[in-house]
């Protein structure tokens, strides 16, 4: 699939204000991953999922899981590095993503978003060293094919 790159612009509570860049792939996931390396990976989405109380489904949802990955750059956080993140995006029937998740293997960077149309997204970083909570927007920049 075609990268997708998107011009970040990330608000904290303090009002301090970062710009960015988000470059990420879609690639399709694996389905016969075994053992952990299912959609439930971290232990507190595991544990949810496992104390749900049994009840009758009514209904089912579909979802398609593509694996999500990419590269962040803040250059006030980063400086000119660029962070690689990679985890999960998931659709549901046709159109874009619902929601996609990015993490750093270091836990430095912690991202999720959804698209707010074709040309933007919106969503929050966490970054980890400081503990610091953004608010995102990020507005597509179409690249010349």
């Amino acid at each position: 699939m075609d990268e997708f790159v998107y011009n970040l612009l990330l608000k904290s509570r303090g009002g301090l204000i970062l710009f960015g860049v988000l470059r990420y792939r879609l690639s399709s996931l694996e389905a016969d991953q075994g053992g952990d390396g299912n959609l439930f990976t971290l232990p507190a989405l595991r544990q949810a999922h496992h104390q749900q109380p049994q009840q009758q489904q009514l209904e089912n949802i579909f979802a398609l899981v593509y694996r999500a990955e990419g590269t962040v750059t803040i250059p006030l956080l980063t400086g000119n590095r660029a962070i690689p993140v990679d985890d999960v995006a998931f659709f549901i029937q046709m159109g874009p993503p619902i929601v996609t998740r990015l993490f750093a293997d270091d836990s430095r960077v912690l991202m999720c978003f959804n698209q707010v149309n074709n040309e933007q997204i919106g969503g929050g970083l966490l970054w980890g060293p400081t503990n610091t909570s953004f608010g995102l927007l990020g507005k597509r920049q179409i690249l010349p094919a």
